[in-house]
C-alpha cells in the first residue's frame, strides 16, 4: 500500500468516484482503471461505493409528512464527561430539574408537560416490566408503611434478597386497600415463607383477608428500637445528673476558697447531697435497664451463648421474668415497653419455635459439641467463606446443610424495609408524593442495581430472588424504552 498517495482526494473527486462506482452499467475492468488513474486501491473504491450508497439511502428514504424532529450529534469527550459530573449534583430529579438538565447537558428544550407525559408513559412500561419479573424462590416478606404527607405507602420487600416486591401509594391504609395489594402479589405467583410487620393493623388484616397462609411475626426491629430510645433517654438523664453534681462541687469549692474567683459565682439548684443521690439513682436505673434489655435481646437470639439452639420455653420464661423486673423500676416508659413486650411475646417467639421444631429431628442424635461446632461455623460463614464440603466430614454434611439452610431462612425483623425507606425518603421529599410512574421506576432501579458491598456484593436483588437469568439495569432500560427489542428472560 505504500505506492498509493496519502494526500486526500477533493470532495468533488470523491463524489464523481462514488457515482461511477454506483453505476450498474459500468464496463468490465472500470474499477481497475479508476484505481490506476487515481492511485487508490480497489478496496478503497468499494468502501467508497458502500458509503455513497448509505448516504443516498439516508437522504432519499421516505419520511413521515410534516415537520421533522430536530437532532444533533453530541460528542462524548472528556469535556462533556466533566460537564456531566459537574451538573448532575446540582439536579435533584424533579420535573423542573429534568428540564434544566436537558438544556445544560444536551442543549435541548422540552416543556414540563412533555416531560410529565414521557414519565407517565415510561412508568406504565416499567410497571408492566416489573410485574413480569417474578421471584422464583420463596420470599421472606417484610411489610411496612411510610407516609408522604398524609398519604400512606405500602412497602413489601424480600428479607433474603432485598428485592422490592411492592411500593405503592393509596388513599387509605385499611384491610381492603392493603388486602388488594397482597392479593396482587399472590396472583403474580410470589410465594411467601413468612411475613413480618410492625404491628400495623391494616397490614395484618389485609394479609389475612388476602388469604396469606404464611406465618406472621411481629417485627423485632421496632420492638428493640423502642428499647433503644429508652436507653438514650436514661443516658441523657444520667449525663445531666453528673453535670449537676459537678456544678454543685464547683459551687462548694468557690464557697470554701480563700480568694473569690473572678466573674459571676456558680449556683446550683440542688445541694451536693441531693446531686450525689440523683447520680447514683440515675446510674443504677441505667445499668439495671441495659442489663434487662440485653437479657431480653439475648433470649430472642436463635443461638445461645453456649452454641446450641435456644430453647423457646426457657426464652419465654426469661423474658417474662425480665418484664416483671421492668415493671418494678417505677418508670412509665419502661412499664409501657414491658407491657408491649408481653403482648407481642407470642409472635416474637414464633420464629424461634418454628426453627426449633424444624431441627428437632436432627438434634435428637446430635451431641451439644457438634451442634455448637455447626452453629459456630455458620455464624462466621462470611469470614471464612468456605463451603460445607471443606468444613465437615461427609457424615455431617447433610446435617450441617440442613442447619445452615434453616438458620439462613430464620427471619423475624423488617429492618430491610426500614433501610429501603431511608433510601426512599429523599425522593418523597422532592416530589411531595409517590406517583405511579415514580414508584415503577424506583422499583425497576432498585431490583436491578448491583450491590457494591456486604454479603450480597456483586449481585442484584432479582438475581438473588430467582434462579433464572435476570437482565442488567441497562438491558432492563432498553427493554422498556425500546419494546421491540425482546430480552431472553
Amino acid at each position: 500500500m505504500s505506492e498509493y498517495r496519502t494526500d486526500p482526494l477533493s470532495l468533488s473527486t470523491r463524489i464523481d468516484l462514488a457515482l461511477e462506482m454506483l453505476n450498474p452499467n459500468r464496463e468490465w475492468g472500470r474499477v481497475s482503471e479508476l484505481s490506476t488513474a487515481y492511485n487508490v486501491s480497489r478496496t478503497w473504491l468499494y468502501k467508497l461505493r458502500e458509503s455513497g450508497e448509505a448516504a443516498l439511502k439516508a437522504i432519499l428514504s421516505p419520511v413521515s409528512p410534516g415537520p421533522q424532529p430536530k437532532s444533533h450529534v453530541i460528542e462524548v469527550d472528556e469535556t462533556f464527561i466533566r460537564r456531566t459530573i459537574t451538573v448532575l449534583p446540582m439536579l435533584r430529579g424533579s420535573v423542573r430539574d429534568i428540564q434544566r438538565g436537558l438544556g445544560l447537558l444536551l442543549g435541548v428544550e422540552r416543556s414540563v408537560g412533555f416531560i410529565q407525559g414521557t414519565l407517565a408513559e415510561v412508568g406504565e412500561l416499567a410497571s408492566a416490566y416489573n410485574e413480569s419479573m417474578v421471584p422464583t424462590l420463596p420470599v421472606l416478606g417484610e411489610a411496612d408503611e411510610i407516609f408522604c404527607g398524609d398519604q400512606p405507602c405500602l412497602t413489601v420487600v424480600d428479607g433474603a434478597s432485598f428485592a422490592l416486591l411492592n411500593i405503592s401509594a393509596a388513599d387509605a391504609r385499611d384491610e381492603t386497600t392493603w388486602g388488594l395489594k397482597f392479593l396482587e402479589l399472590l396472583e403474580r405467583g410470589i410465594t411467601f415463607d413468612d411475613l413480618v410487620t410492625d404491628g400495623a393493623l391494616g397490614i395484618q388484616a389485609g394479609a389475612k383477608a388476602a388469604g396469606m397462609n404464611a406465618p406472621h411475626s411481629y417485627d423485632l426491629f421496632h420492638q428493640m428500637q423502642n428499647g433503644t430510645k429508652i436507653t438514650q433517654r436514661l443516658e441523657r438523664e444520667m449525663d445531666q445528673a453528673m453535670t449537676d453534681r459537678d456544678v454543685a462541687w464547683q459551687e462548694l469549692d468557690e464557697q470554701t476558697a480563700p480568694a473569690r474567683r473572678p466573674g459571676r459565682p456558680r449556683k446550683c439548684t440542688v445541694t451536693l447531697e441531693v446531686a450525689d443521690q440523683t447520680v447514683l439513682t440515675a446510674v443504677d436505673l441505667h445499668e439495671n435497664w441495659t442489663w434487662l434489655l440485653r437479657t431480653v435481646r439475648q433470649a430472642l437470639e436463635p443461638i445461645s451463648p453456649t452454641g446450641q439452639l435456644v430453647n423457646t420455653d426457657a426464652a419465654q420464661q426469661t423474658i417474662l421474668a425480665a418484664t416483671q423486673l421492668m415493671m418494678e423500676m417505677n418508670r412509665d416508659e419502661i412499664a409501657h415497653f414491658a407491657t408491649q413486650l408481653q403482648q407481642n411475646l407470642p409472635t416474637l417467639l414464633a420464629p424461634l419455635r418454628r426453627l426449633e421444631l424444624s431441627l428437632a429431628p436432627l438434634r435428637q442424635n446430635l451431641s451439644p459439641e457438634y451442634e455448637a461446632f455447626i452453629t459456630h461455623l455458620w455464624t462466621y460463614r462470611h469470614d471464612h467463606q468456605l463451603p460445607i464440603e471443606q468444613l465437615f466430614p461427609p457424615s455431617l454434611q447433610p446435617m450441617a446443610l440442613a442447619f445452615w439452610h434453616a438458620l439462613d431462612r430464620f427471619h423475624r425483623a423488617s429492618s430491610l424495609a426500614e433501610s429501603f425507606h431511608a433510601w426512599l425518603r429523599p425522593f418523597l421529599a422532592i416530589h411531595r408524593s409517590l406517583p405511579d410512574w415514580l414508584a415503577a421506576l424506583l422499583q425497576l432501579f432498585w431490583n436491578h442495581r448491583t450491590f457494591s458491598r456486604g454479603k450480597r456484593s456483586g449481585h442484584s436483588p432479582l438475581e438473588l430472588a430467582t434462579d433464572s437469568y435476570v437482565p442488567s439495569l441497562a438491558d432492563a432500560l432498553d427493554a422498556i424504552l425500546q419494546p421491540q427489542q425482546q430480552l431472553a428472560l
